[in-house]
């Protein structure tokens, strides 16, 4: 495949080979030094290149219980919990301190204007960007935020303002379209200012040159099979309908109804917590599961031996997850199926906001499994994508109980008691309705791009919930999901 340089090609590296090293040498250096502020902060920081969440709470609250006024160890801490969902909560009040202590902090800022819109505060959220726009002169990615906190507070043309000015911030000088590091937001800025004509021709001019895709699969990030990884899937997904579960309390929709599907020919994917799915749907039809994305280690963690067992049942199986977490295995030395070259893992790339480009074509924004697994859907040649339990949002009554987060929310097996009290609940909505909005903006583009880059044709996308809050593809009835299918 052809390819297009770039002034920024993107880190070779994400989690260092000595990680592991240097976090015991600083594990060493505050049994030596235990009053030295910046040495925990430092132990802190290198237990979450591991994704050590508990080891970078106790090292940065050990930081910050040395000297409570310490900026940084204030916003280490903070930025320790907010990793943490169930620690949103306490997450908040430790950004509002370091609000006090440094007001122009740009993580500090970055994170009151998160929880200004999780709290439905705009003007407060719209406030804290225009200072860090102050802060970091030139960044698009904080015109697009005072953009998306214009419109939720019912400013469209503000908004559209906005966005046209985060358009052309990704492009400089230095750095003209289509080259540059944020080059392939400005499609996206572009089609939320109301110029869709124009994100297209951006997008092909970025993504395509004489008609014929620059996805350049040489990064030194990507493994050497990358063409390789690709055919296999396309291998088992082509020309078939592709349906991706999600665990939203929707699902129960099909469930219920799964013997209307068990003569079906489909390629099934899932994600995360994959038993569901199948001890639910695909188990009980004679069906098998073909893919499971996954987007944090925790999540694979907590499943090998369930991976494992899944593996040797399906001999095609495919775990689709991101670079960074082959680097993890390998500084680890395991989970031991992550290690080396093997045809049962297809690896993307998520370290940043950009969209997929010709020098990083496998790179996805980080902004949610869904998102990801949409991705690697289209690059298998898919007829058509239908989705299911993808509610978007928690409404205030289901056929499961009011206000339910997931499909079997009580059901210990499936989900951790993480989410309990009200409050974090509350968090947890406001997240996930903010999550909906981004995913409306990005994944039309998102998947625009990885149909150009690669030379596919894109498929139809149908999500079979007609009432969720993802609203950029079409929101069927599984009635109407039934007839599109026979037809």
């Amino acid at each position: 495949m052809r390819s297009r340089r770039s002034s920024y090609p993107g880190p070779v590296q994400l989690v260092p080979t000595d990680a592991l090293a240097k976090q015991a040498a600083l594990r060493e250096a505050v049994q030596k030094q235990p009053h030295d502020v910046a040495v925990w902060i430092a132990l802190s920081q290198a237990c979450q290149v591991l994704t050590d969440e508990q080891g970078a709470i106790d090292a940065a609250r050990a930081a910050v219980d040395l000297a409570p006024d310490n900026a940084d160890a204030i916003r280490q801490y903070a930025y320790s919990l907010v990793q943490v969902g169930r620690l949103m909560v306490e997450a908040r009040s430790w950004f509002d301190r370091l609000h006090d202590v440094v007001p122009d902090d740009a993580i500090g800022l970055y994170y009151r204007y998160n929880f200004a819109l999780l709290s439905g505060d705009y003007r407060k959220a719209i406030d804290a960007c225009e200072r860090l726009d102050r802060v970091e002169l030139g960044n698009p990615i904080i015109s697009a935020r005072i953009a998306r906190a214009r419109r939720l507070l019912g400013d469209s043309a503000g908004a559209a303002e906005r966005f046209a000015h985060a358009a052309a911030r990704c492009s400089t000088e230095q750095d003209p379209f289509p080259f540059g590091r944020m080059a392939s937001l400005k499609p996206v800025y572009s089609a939320l200012a109301g110029d869709p004509v124009a994100a297209e021709r951006m997008s092909l001019e970025l993504c395509q040159a004489e008609g014929g895709g620059l996805a350049d699969l040489s990064h030194p990030r990507y493994p050497d099979d990358c063409e390789e990884s690709i055919a296999r899937l396309q291998s088992r997904i082509r020309g078939r309908d592709l349906f991706v579960f999600g665990n939203g309390p929707s699902l129960r929709e099909i469930t219920s109804r799964k013997d209307e599907v068990a003569s079906l020919d489909f390629a099934s994917m899932t994600m995360s917590l994959f038993q569901i799915v199948n001890d639910d749907l695909l188990r009980p039809t004679g069906k098998q599961l073909d893919m499971v994305c996954m987007s944090h280690p925790s999540m694979v963690s907590s499943q090998i031996p369930a991976i494992r067992e899944w593996f040797s049942a399906v001999p095609q199986a495919t775990l689709l997850l991101p670079l960074w977490m082959r680097e993890l295995a390998a500084v680890k030395g395991e989970p031991e199926f992550l290690l080396g070259q093997s045809d049962s893992i297809f690896w993307y790339d998520c370290y940043g906001e950009h969209l997929p480009s010709p020098q990083e074509p496998l790179h996805i924004p980080p902004l949610n499994t869904l998102l990801f697994a949409l991705f690697v859907g289209v690059l298998g040649l898919p007829r058509r994508i239908f989705m299911f339990g993808f509610d978007g949002q928690i409404k205030g009554s289901d056929s499961q109980q009011p206000g339910a987060l997931y499909y079997k929310e009580d059901h210990e097996s499936y989900h951790q008691t993480r989410r309990g009290t009200p409050e974090v609940r509350d968090f947890t909505r406001a997240w996930l309705l903010w999550d909906s909005v981004l995913f409306n903006e990005m994944a039309p583009r998102v998947l625009r791009h990885a149909a150009l880059l690669f030379d596919l044709p894109q498929p139809p996308i149908y999500n079979v919930c007609p009432d969720s809050a993802l609203t950029v593809f079409p929101r069927i009835t599984f009635d109407r999901f039934r007839r599109l299918v026979s037809e």
